[in-house]
């Protein structure tokens, strides 16, 4: 390569490296709104988390970018962030709040139930 094609793939890689973290970023604000929409999150708790879902957006965005890994391992390593992070989110939550969100959690694994069945059924009925 040609210290001039050198020099003209900085920017580039640049470029893709403020992309890959403002999609953190923006996953990251994302949950933080939704959190505080459904859990009425105080201003210090919006500030306490934001750092922790920044960096569990940016872990789980290396996973998802790992071509190495096969679906099931993706899945299997996502989960993994998501149980090592959720005492630090409890830790900000008021003991209320935990409950409302282990509900939602659980309200969610629900409806992928009923999706993923629906779908099995469609898929049988074809």
């Amino acid at each position: 390569m040609t210290k001039i094609s050198k020099l003209s793939v900085i920017p580039l890689l640049f470029g893709l490296l403020l992309t890959v973290v403002a999609q953190d970023q923006s996953s990251a604000q994302a949950k933080l709104q939704q959190l505080s929409a459904q859990l009425n999150l105080t201003p210090d708790q919006k500030e306490k988390l934001k750092p922790i879902l920044q960096d569990e957006a940016q872990q789980m965005q290396t996973v998802r970018d790992d071509t190495s890994l096969t679906k099931q391992q993706k899945w299997s390593k996502s989960r993994e962030i998501q149980q090592s992070f959720q005492p630090k989110v409890n830790a900000v939550l008021t003991p209320e709040q935990q409950d409302k969100l282990k509900q939602m959690k659980q309200q969610a694994i629900q409806q992928m139930r009923e999706k993923k069945n629906s779908a099995v059924t469609q898929n049988c009925r074809s």
